[in-house]
Formats: structure tokens, sequence, C-alpha cells
């Protein structure tokens, strides 16, 4: 049982620091924002409309020709600027989140200037001489757009390549809703040109690299979720098939494309100096008088929102391999928030709730361990007799279990059990937009390490004080001493370092994951006491 025991607990050990590994090197640390860009100062709507960074003053415009200017686009749920030069789209700000966890911090934006970087939804024109649109002045009759509700206009632009064809491209928009629908055609050409939409990403937002980082690209193609990390596309990605979608996608938000089409899409993604450029396309090549159509997605990694556009958005969510764990749990969590209005004690219920469901077998455990330990006095004693004959010693061992009805598993398999749990719920308030800048007492966002909370300088050095941690990590400690042990005191001393691990750990974890292992801590030092009250 001591051997069992202990590869158990290693076992459990090694599973929890190779996925916290895993999710280090999946995610990567993004880098740091240089010190002298900022980003522009964003109001709530109540509040007065957001400065934004000018375009460069544009040179005058030669007489007949469009002047360079911009296009304002406000809706219920962000503030859209587009620029007639390219008909591109120059700021995408969402209005219901922030950059930090500041109430004063700026907009969240999804589209913003970086340098080397091209405004996203150009369109390039595959032929036997390609042609990009960015120099093209596109004319629109729109100056700004003020949606709410149901309401839905309007952005036509229209412009002319060197070669004479025209180029069309026409965005609809919904007060209420983030899908934007957008069509594209082309007409003066010999039907051989075939138009690509580009998507563009900088793989990085000033100023919230916490906040949302990186993620890379990401599609589904042929029903197969792809992702792939910005490391992997310095050479490059084509991909080919039926798209569901494609896109880049960053730990709580998604810049995606929804094709209409249902013929096979073409997808090139590009690394371009400081830019990643993705480029869509039909792959069968246009035809005369079609125009393709997509819808643009920019906005939050919300579950139900993803859903409701029923092209399988929500696989941009990476719940992992226990995603069938993750998602329930995100759902009880969402059930008890229409009650208590906060993710803190909507976590403490569902611990509560998980504890209640487990506590048959965790009870069970603590009963096989509590024999385990009266019955070692008599395995020792059949240790020293067959000390030389390992067959015989097992047996015996083996016989004295059987006489005495103990199970030498049952303590291990609610530990086992809590793997799955453990980093299904990992995900659950790691993933999930939800929980992004949620507070709960002193912590101002449970999705961030609570030491973040409680900020202090040490000699330059900025650090926290992880109190929730060190709470959790003591009662840790309670629930070990209180833990019956059949081992011997090697064996238990190593256990009591089991704190001190995973007090390590958890000073990295997102404090709403804290929050479920203390109360778990709570909860199983209780029911070990009430076990130990009744084996009296």
């Amino acid at each position: 049982m001591e051997k069992r025991t202990l590869i158990a607990v290693v076992l459990s050990l090694l599973i929890l620091v190779i996925y916290q590994e895993w999710v280090a090197r999946q995610y990567g640390t993004p880098p740091s924002p240089p010190q002298d860009e900022k980003q522009a100062e964003r109001a709530t709507p109540s509040s007065p409309k957001p400065q934004l960074k000018p375009l460069p003053a544009p040179a005058a415009a030669p007489p007949g020709r469009q002047a360079v200017r911009e296009i304002q686009v406000e809706t219920d749920q962000y503030i859209a600027i587009f620029t007639n030069q390219g008909a591109r789209l120059r700021s995408f700000a969402l209005k219901r989140y922030r950059t930090s966890v500041d109430e004063r911090s700026p907009l969240f934006e999804m589209v913003s200037s970086a340098a080397g970087v091209p405004y996203p939804l150009g369109v390039q024109l595959h032929g036997a001489v390609p042609l990009n649109d960015d120099g093209i002045i596109y004319s629109v009759r729109e100056n700004s757009l003020r949606l709410t509700g149901d309401a839905k206009g309007r952005l036509v632009f229209q412009g002319q390549t060197p070669t004479g064809a025209t180029l069309t491209k026409e965005l609809t928009f919904t007060g209420s809703s983030y899908p934007i629908g957008l069509e594209i055609s082309v007409e003066g050409t010999d039907g051989s040109v075939a138009p690509g939409l580009l998507l563009t990403s900088d793989g990085n937002h000033k100023g919230a690299a916490q906040e949302a980082v990186f993620e890379g690209f990401l599609a589904v193609v042929g029903n197969k979720i792809r992702r792939e990390p910005r490391d992997e596309l310095n050479k490059g990605k084509d991909l080919s098939g039926s798209v569901a979608w494609a896109g880049f996608g960053y730990t709580y938000f998604l810049f995606a494309l929804v094709p209409e089409s249902k013929e096979d899409q073409k997808i090139a993604v590009v690394q371009s100096g400081p830019a990643l450029v993705m480029d869509i396309r039909n792959l069968s090549g246009p035809k005369a008088g079609e125009k393709s159509r997509y819808t643009l997605f920019i906005g939050p990694k919300d579950l139900d929102v993803l859903k409701s556009m029923e092209r399988g958005l929500e696989r941009s969510i990476d719940f992992g391999y226990f995603a069938f764990v993750s998602i329930p749990f995100l759902y009880v969590m969402r059930f008890f928030h229409r009650f208590t209005a906060s993710y803190g004690i909507d976590i403490i219920l569902l611990t509560v709730l998980i504890k209640l469901l487990t506590a048959p077998l965790t009870h069970k455990s603590f009963v096989s361990m509590k024999q385990m330990q009266k019955l070692q006095p008599q395995m020792e004693r059949i240790k020293e007799r067959f000390k030389d004959d390992k067959e015989k010693l097992n047996k015996e061992i083996m016989e004295l279990y059987r006489r005495n009805k103990v199970n030498p598993l049952g303590g291990c398999l609610p530990m086992l059990l809590q793997i799955p749990v453990f980093i299904g719920l990992y995900n659950a308030l790691l993933t999930p937009i939800e929980l992004r800048h949620a507070p709960f007492m002193w912590i101002k966002d449970l999705s961030r390490p609570d030491w973040e909370s409680l900020p202090i300088t040490l000699a330059g050095w900025k650090t926290g004080i992880p109190i929730l941690t060190l709470l959790m990590g003591a009662s840790m400690f309670v629930q070990q001493w209180m833990t019956p042990s059949a081992g011997d005191p090697n064996q238990r001393r190593m256990m009591l370092l089991m704190p001190v691990i995973f007090t390590a750990m958890f000073v990295t974890f997102p404090a709403g994951l804290t929050i479920y292992w203390l109360v778990n801590n709570i909860l199983s030092i209780g029911q070990q006491y009430l076990t130990n009250r009744m084996d009296r």
C-alpha cells in the first residue's frame, strides 16, 4: 500500500506540474510593449467620445480624386473606425471591455495602429499580376453610423484599380450584436482575377499583454480545429478545404472570418515584417457576377455568443481534453451567478456542490485509510517475519487485507479522481471571459494570481502578497496532518511537504482556482474531523 500510495501521489504531482509547464509553453509570455507607446484614452458610452490616434495627414487629393477620410460606426457593442484608403478597418474598440482592471483604463482595442502592420480587410486580387488595394482611395457616402438595438446600417465602399476594375466592399452592421456582414465584388475583369480577403494582426496588444495573450492562427478546416502558434507561422502556413471559420485568437477574444460559401477555400498565412497576414479566397476561383460573402466576428470569446453563430466558433475556446468537465462547470457557475452576481461566491458554491457529489467516495477513502492505519502493526510484523521471501510477504499482506475487508486502493481513488476535476476547473477558470476582471473581496481579478491584487515593490522589484495562496497552503498542511498515514515516518514527512510544493505552484495560478482549492481543503478538513469523531 505504501508504494502504491507514493506512486499515486508522485504521478498526481507530475501531471499537475507537466500541465502547468504545457500551459506556459502553449501560451508563452507575451513581449512587453515599448514604454513610449501609449494607447489613447477611451471612455464609457456615457462619457465623451474616445480619442484615437489620427492617420498621418494625407497629401492634397488631385482634382477629381477622393480625399482620405475616416468613417465611424458605433453600436451597443463596439466603436469601429474605417478609412477609405483601401477601405480598411483602422480601429475596433469593444465598449464592454477595458484594457486593464482599472475602471479608468481605455476601452479594449482589438484593432489599432501598429508600425509595419497594414489595416485588416484589404483585398488581394490574385491574377496574372497580383494587386493589393491598399493604395486605392474608395468612395463612400456615409460619414458615420450610430446604431442601437435591432437597427441595421450599411457602409458601401467603391474603388477603381489601375487596370480599370471596380472593387466594392459592403459592410452591414447591427446595433446589438458583434457579427458584421461583408460582401466583396469585382467587376470589369476577364474573370481570371480571384479576390482574396486579408486579415492582419501584430500578435500583441499594446498595454494589454496579460489581458490578451496572442494564441496564434485559429481555424476550423474540414471540421478539424487548427491551432498554429506564432512561432509555427514564421515559415508560413497553407490550408485548403471546407472552412467553417478562420482568424486570429487571443486568450479572451477572437478576430475571425466566416465564409458563407460552402465551396472549398484556400487560406495562406504569412509573416510580413511584424505583421501576420491571412489571405482567404475561394479555391475554385471567381464566377461571373458572384460576390464573396463573409461574416466578420471581432469580439469576446463568450460561449453563448460564439455558439449563436452556428459555425463552431465556440471551438476557439481551448478547454483542453477535459472540456467535458470544464463546460458543465462554466454553466453551473453562470447559473449561480444569476442569483449571486459574484463569481467568487459562484466558485465557492460550485466547490460545495462538487464536494457533496464526491463526499461518499471521499468518506470511503478516509475510512479505508483509518483501517490501513490500524493494520499497520500487523503489517510490520508480517514484513519482519517474511522479509527474505517477497512472494510470501505479498501473499500474507493480501490475506490480511481480505480478512479485514480493506481495499488497499481505497485511499488513492479520490486523489486520482480530482485530477480531471482540477484540470477541468483550471480551464473553466482560465479561458472563459466571464472571470476576466471579476472582483471578489480584496481580489480585483479572479482570472489573475491573487498577489497582483496586493502589489508591493521591494528593491525595485514588483511583487505582491499572496494572502489567498498562503491560506490555501496552510489549509492543505492541516489537511495532510489530519489524514491517516499507513506508511513510515519518512513517508509522512514527505506528504507534509506537499503543501509547500502546491503553495509554490499556486502562486502563478488564477485566484479563482485558489479559492476552489482553499474551500475544498476546508471542507475536507471538516469531513475528516467528522470521520475521526465517528470512528472513536
